[in-house]
């Protein structure tokens, strides 16, 4: 594994009571919110993404920690940018491991749990694109960060190829870790294996990508479920929820205005895709730039938003609204055909 020089370290901010947030840069998406709790027994949500590790090392130090004080590491789903530092974290921890019960053989070969994913960002490409060299580029960019991943995972060093859990959690289970205790609620959607701990009696929630600034991504044909997004949604929103803390971006200053508004968007975007399909037939990059605007193309967003708006055509079409136009297979242009009032 490749040895990484940082010109900077996270300093670990202070968000509560014996409570940090640790920013870790990845090259997927926006940087993780790693969470750690100090009280009792330190505690971890998430590790961030392998090749960073030694930067979560370091800021753990500036807390008057370190890896191998750490007793208890949480994760909230199985995503790279979230779980893949667990392939090395056992060389520098005996910290006790927990993840949604389950996920256990998901995570077994680790390597290739993820390229399901790599390959639906490669499908999701080849679907929206019929433009050779459009769709080059785009594979291109679409591979860097995971041939980056690969590349480190197949040079040796201190990695093992499977993630092992030492305790699946199902919903209803309470951790203790001193005088605190931690729940979990199982939130699919984004991912089927998706955990939303919380801490009991203090109304904080960390959410991990199922509340962000943006729609998280959801790929249907893989691990998501657009209607489980929407129902974990609303029953977080039902939640005395104080304070909501994402694996990406700020703390919402009001969190049931943020879970509203992403209800909303969601709403919003599939209406948008219904009344451009109304008027005529679209490929998905098309929607997708319609309905988010032009700048989404060239974002790190752009994958995340194909995955969205394809698990919106795959539910118009199974309501018999949608007809899937096979042009050029796999590339694919979408038609409406339900009632106009729909």
């Amino acid at each position: 594994m490749r040895v990484h020089h940082y010109r900077q370290v996270p300093e670990p901010e202070k968000i509560g009571e014996d409570l940090y947030r640790i920013v870790i840069p990845q090259p997927f998406y926006e940087p993780n919110n790693v969470y750690l709790i100090t009280s009792g027994e330190p505690t971890l949500i998430d590790t961030g993404y392998i090749e960073n590790l030694g930067l979560l090392q370091r800021a753990l130090r500036r807390a008057g920690l370190s890896l191998a004080r750490i007793k208890h590491i949480i994760y909230t789903h199985d995503h790279i940018d979230h779980m893949s530092a667990a392939l090395s974290i056992r060389f520098y921890t005996n910290a006790t491991i927990y993840a949604m019960a389950g996920i256990e053989n998901a995570v077994r070969d680790y390597n290739a749990n993820l390229l399901l994913i790599k390959r639906a960002e490669e499908r999701l490409t080849h679907r929206a694109h019929r433009d050779p060299d459009v769709r080059r580029a785009e594979l291109a960019r679409a591979r860097r960060g995971w041939d980056q991943f690969l590349e480190s995972s197949s040079s040796g060093g201190k990695m093992v190829p499977d993630v092992h859990i030492d305790h699946g959690l199902v919903q209803g289970d309470v951790l203790e870790i001193g005088r605190r205790e931690i729940g979990f609620l199982h939130t699919p959607g984004h991912n089927c294996w998706h955990l939303s701990p919380y801490i009991l009696g203090e109304g904080i929630y960390f959410t991990g990508d199922l509340v962000l600034d943006n729609v998280s991504s959801v790929y249907a044909d893989v691990d998501g479920n657009l209607g489980d997004y929407h129902r974990s949604l609303e029953r977080l929103s039902k939640i005395p929820v104080k304070r909501l803390l994402p694996a990406h971006g700020q703390e919402p200053p009001d969190p049931q205005k943020k879970i509203r508004l992403l209800q909303k968007t969601l709403a919003l975007l599939e209406r948008g895709v219904m009344r451009r399909l109304k008027d005529r037939p679209h490929d998905l990059s098309e929607l997708v730039v319609s309905a988010m605007g032009e700048r989404v193309r060239k974002s790190g967003y752009y994958f995340t938003a194909l995955g969205v708006v394809h698990s919106i055509i795959q539910k118009l079409a199974a309501q018999q609204y949608v007809q899937v136009l096979e042009v050029e297979p796999p590339y694919e242009m979408y038609s409406w055909i339900g009632p106009p009032n729909a």
